[in-house]
């Protein structure tokens, strides 16, 4: 009954009719599903910038599996040439690199990161597995009505690499439009603003999202999508043993 009179509030507070048959986690999960897509291969740039300065920028060919359990992500350089042929496997919350003329992959830490502000993490990620709901409640956004939901990292799980995570995802179209990370000290990490949504075999998929230092605005990366397209490929592949025989393609 509370959940029920909670809902019709919501809806009517906001003018959002179909608000008040979704819960919150039903509304997560939308919002994670709609801007994601399985077996997606993909270009992206990422743009390091110090104040109007770009200080780093790469190129990577990728691929994304999504799984019940966790996501896993296959990604090469291809730019700057001092990183080109370097392969990154993310499964889970497990990151591995292997550098060129090596055959053993290295683990990395899941918050180290690809480039300026941009972690591995941040090429796709999802919330409603990983997270649970603290809070939420009606809010705005550069005057866009918005849900505001603020979430804490469940125990034990994984690809959770920041403990406290704050969305907020516009009330019409389920689209995340902008995201703070923190840690487990409470201290902001870093915010990205999600942009240039398109539609790619049927999801909504941002092809832009500018990633800002907690601490310092004058960093920031933008990480931007150049060619999206989908590509199976079997779970075998997205091992560790496997990285050194995978060989990135591009995107169609």
């Amino acid at each position: 009954m509370k959940r029920l009179l909670f809902a019709f509030l919501l809806a009517t507070s906001i003018g959002s009719a179909p608000a008040w048959s979704e819960t919150p986690e039903e509304m997560l999960a939308r919002s994670d599903d709609d801007r994601t897509l399985s077996d997606m291969s993909f270009e992206v740039r990422l743009s390091s910038y110090s104040g109007d300065r770009i200080s780093d920028e790469s190129t990577l060919l990728g691929v994304l599996k999504l799984g019940s359990d966790h996501n896993r992500l296959l990604m090469s350089f291809t730019e700057p040439a001092s990183s080109r042929g370097q392969k990154l496997l993310v499964d889970g919350d497990s990151v591995y690199i292997l550098f060129v003329r090596t055959t053993n992959p290295i683990r990395l830490s899941p918050l180290e990161l690809l480039t300026g502000q941009a972690s591995d993490g941040d090429v796709i990620r999802t919330f409603a597995r990983d997270y649970d709901i603290e809070s939420f409640a009606p809010d705005s956004l550069e005057g866009t009505k918005a849900y505001r939901f603020s979430l804490v990292a469940k125990e034990g799980g994984n690809g959770s690499s920041y403990k406290r995570v704050r969305l907020w995802v516009d009330s019409r179209n389920s689209r995340l439009l902008y995201a703070e990370y923190y840690a487990a000290s409470g201290s902001l990490l870093k915010k990205a603003y999600y942009r240039d949504y398109r539609s790619v075999s049927g999801k909504d998929i941002p092809f832009t999202v500018d990633i800002y230092a907690g601490d310092d605005a004058q960093k920031h990366t933008t990480m931007s999508f150049s060619k999206i397209g989908q590509l199976s490929l079997p779970d075998t592949e997205f091992r560790r043993g496997y990285l050194n025989a995978w060989a990135p393609k591009e995107p169609r």
